[in-house]
């Protein structure tokens, strides 16, 4: 926690300063701190005074904590019984009932739409499927997929020219292929 780090580092702080005015400064010596004549014993009164203020700080914020700790648990336990005498009472007496009301469980409320409203939210409702391209259940029925035949590969550009048919002299006799 940074605000108890903070504390440390100025409370060693004012004990560092104390224990050196104290080797450093004789009771006796005169000394001007921001233009004001002060005594020794007044300078090192300053410095402890902060320690024991922050000392004090300390001891009520652990106590303050405790407290805090203590609440947050009755707190818990509060809401789980809340909610568990909430269920008996509706259960038993009804949620209408006086004995709710008297126990501080009102009746849910239940806001009445008016026509404007509820045609409002329809077109709401139209322009936001119309915008995403959402289909309800009947609208989907009728999509149907379609299978598309596979196309036959390109035939491979030629590049070379085509061969003629090779002819082969054997016995004076010219063979084609």
């Amino acid at each position: 926690m940074s605000i108890n780090q903070n504390n440390a580092k100025i409370v060693s702080t004012c004990n560092q300063r104390i224990v050196a005015l104290g080797k450093l400064v004789k009771a006796k010596t005169p000394m001007k701190i921001n233009g004001q004549p002060m005594k020794l014993a007044d300078l090192v009164g300053v410095y402890q005074a902060c320690i024991d203020a922050r000392s004090e700080v300390l001891s009520i914020r652990a106590a303050f904590d405790k407290a805090l700790d203590a609440r947050d648990g009755t707190e818990i336990t509060r809401q789980a019984t809340d909610k568990g005498l909430k269920a008996w009472v509706l259960n038993e007496f009804g949620p209408t009932s006086q004995e709710a009301q008297e126990l501080g469980f009102l009746p849910p409320k239940i806001g009445a739409k008016s026509a404007a409203t509820k045609a409002e939210a329809v077109e709401k409702l139209l322009a936001t499927r119309k915008a995403r391209l959402t289909m309800g259940k009947r609208q989907k029925e009728k999509i149907k997929g379609t299978i598309v035949a596979p196309t036959a590969p390109a035939d491979p550009a030629l590049t070379a020219t085509a061969a003629t048919p090779a002819t082969t002299a054997t016995n004076g006799v010219v063979a084609s292929h």
